[in-house]
């Protein structure tokens, strides 16, 4: 019985990645992103994105951001093999996104 316990507890557990790759620290340090004029005001940084993205999932898993502003957590999904869905409340701000989006994707698929 203790087999199938052990197995279920591991398909339902959470993964989380540390390797030299992805370091577990208490403090991440990263760039910010520069603002301008027309880019979204409180963009995160992409390398900062992909560090938590490889850290808590594995390539397929579905990553998802409810408040996807400028889109760079989708981004950075994608840019990692994995799915993504994104929410957006204010409707100018998302079809600015879903654009950049599909552009990322069609640039990903010429490749």
């Amino acid at each position: 019985q203790y087999a199938s316990l052990l197995e279920e507890y591991k398909s339902l557990r959470r993964y989380f990645s540390v390797s030299a790759a992805v370091p577990y620290t208490d403090v991440w340090t990263h760039r910010p992103v520069q603002y301008y004029p027309g880019k979204h005001p409180c963009e995160k940084p992409a390398d900062m994105l992909r560090q938590i993205i490889e850290a808590s999932s594995r390539p397929g898993d579905l990553v998802a951001d409810f408040f996807m502003g400028s889109g760079s957590t989708i981004k950075a999904a994608l840019s990692l093999g994995r799915r993504a869905i994104g929410i957006e409340l204010e409707s100018e701000r998302f079809e600015q996104t879903v654009s950049e989006i599909r552009e990322v994707l069609a640039c990903k698929a010429g490749d």
